[in-house]
């Protein structure tokens, strides 16, 4: 019976993001197609400068390097020797001075100098959550995502302090990837690949929601697809097994998708009187509606789970000047009653918090979607 469920399971996440993909339009004059002439056998995270594609490769532990716009070797540029104990190393990243390799095994991520390819054990990040198997990573200099395709999220860590930022996380439970791969980031869309449906999907940076660019299935024979950079006019996925790196046009937003259809929730400035105080965080559903299911948790945290009713309902978190805590919406229907009201196709209600000053917003999702802001306190002065 239990494998039933599970294939049962697995089935709609299949179906669900083939219900929801487009397809990517191939590139096919910019693919990398000579990765394993060069030795590169089984690649994995790939970065670029603009100039030169870096590509990991997890049998020899060594970074190729490959001029990007003539697709050749450029060997002194490579990574000849990682560090002895980097060996399960998956995805790659680069601020141009320091190359970030992440371990699925150690749990851990090392750096190296770029001019001189040597380690730089200052810089490396001691994963402090408890990975199942991180893979993809990308950074925007302040701060690093860590994809984790067993936990099937994304984690987020400070790149001053190499500490776990929880309000900066992307919980993909509730969404369409159900293993994340390699991911990389515009600054506005994060850009997740997905091995388990081949697919590439996009998410809001910021609020951590489902972005309307939606996902866009992969090309057939990129099976494997693991990691995935832009210039902004063409995305690469690297295929572990295969002898390429696909190329594809950059992905736009979907003409027939209802962007209306979503409204996420935006960050809360809160304020209290001292270095410690309480907020009221309230929900209630509009009053020509009825039946809505929603879960609203606070640092992973469950508050309310269960049919929202048209009256508030309230509660109390003790909370830290200085401090910032993720609020996450999720709808867990589709639709209940709605009455009078015009939006049959989603839930819909408010959500406020409460300090010394007052924050209320209006969210708008389709049964299963949600959204994710941060509650950011001050101390009032």
């Amino acid at each position: 019976m239990w494998n039933r469920m599970i294939l049962t399971i697995c089935l709609v996440f299949v179906l669900a993001g083939l219900a929801l993909a487009g397809d990517m339009t191939r590139a096919t004059d910019r693919d990398f197609d000579k990765l394993r002439a060069a030795g590169n056998r089984y690649p994995k995270g790939i970065w670029s400068d603009g100039t030169t594609m870096w590509v990991l490769d997890d049998y020899d532990d060594k970074i190729y390097a490959y001029n990007l716009r003539t697709r050749a070797r450029d060997r002194g540029k490579d990574f000849n020797t990682l560090d002895a104990s980097d060996r399960h190393s998956g995805g790659i990243w680069s601020d141009g001075t320091t190359m970030w390799v992440v371990d699925d095994y150690h749990d851990k991520i090392y750096a190296y100098n770029m001019r001189s390819k040597a380690r730089d054990p200052d810089k490396d990040f001691d994963l402090s959550v408890k990975h199942g198997i991180p893979e993809g990573i990308w950074s925007d200099g302040t701060t690093m995502w860590v994809a984790d395709r067993a936990l099937n999220e994304i984690f987020a860590y400070n790149m001053r302090t190499k500490a776990h930022d929880s309000a900066k996380d992307f919980r993909l439970r509730n969404a369409v990837s159900a293993s994340p791969m390699g991911i990389w980031s515009d600054g506005t869309t994060m850009w997740v690949v997905d091995d388990w449906d081949k697919t590439i999907c996009a998410y809001n940076l910021r609020s951590q929601d489902r972005d309307p660019k939606d996902c866009n299935r992969l090309a057939a024979g990129n099976n494997d697809p693991m990691g995935i950079w832009s210039d902004g006019t063409t995305m690469w996925v690297v295929d572990d097994s295969g002898d390429k790196i696909y190329a594809y046009d950059y992905p736009t937003a979907t003409s027939n998708q209802n962007t209306r259809s979503e409204q996420a929730l935006q960050d809360f400035p809160m304020k209290i009187t001292g270095n410690t105080g309480s907020l009221k965080i309230c929900v209630r559903d509009h009053e020509c509606e009825d039946g809505d299911k929603i879960r609203v948790e606070v640092d992973g945290r469950s508050i309310f789970s269960g049919e929202i009713d048209n009256d508030w309902d309230c509660y109390t978190l003790n909370v830290w000047a200085g401090g910032s805590y993720a609020v996450e919406l999720t709808a867990l229907n589709g639709t209940g009653y709605k009455g009078d009201c015009s939006h049959a196709d989603a839930n819909t209600g408010e959500i406020r918090v409460t300090g010394e000053n007052t924050e209320t917003q209006v969210w708008r999702h389709r049964g299963g979607a949600g959204s994710k802001a941060r509650i950011i306190v001050e101390t009032v002065r």
